[in-house]
């Protein structure tokens, strides 16, 4: 977390219940963190009838989360992969330099 950050407690409504939680992240990030949770809750929302929305909270929840986590394995198994095309490309480079 930033140096600048200080703990603070955040508020947010989600599928008409509120929750309050701590954080130390900075104001920008936290805003964030909670529009693209929002965005995503809404994506999953949209794909339910509107008479199930009150009775499905716990499903969107469950929905939204597995999304969210679908999107970091492949952003991770992507960042892998270009750590590792950057990691040979800089091996070959370094041969390259030796050899001359």
């Amino acid at each position: 977390m930033e140096s600048d950050a200080v703990e603070q407690v955040i508020k947010i409504e989600v599928l008409g219940e509120s929750f309050k939680f701590k954080s130390d992240a900075n104001r920008d990030d936290l805003k964030e963190i909670l529009r693209y949770l929002k965005t995503e809750l809404h994506k999953v929302e949209k794909q339910f009838p509107p008479h199930a929305l009150k009775t499905s909270k716990t499903a969107i929840l469950v929905m939204t989360a597995l999304n969210i986590s679908k999107q970091y394995v492949e952003l991770s198994n992507s960042h892998m992969d270009l750590k590792e095309t950057v990691s040979a490309r800089a091996s070959k480079l370094e041969e390259m330099i030796e050899d001359h």
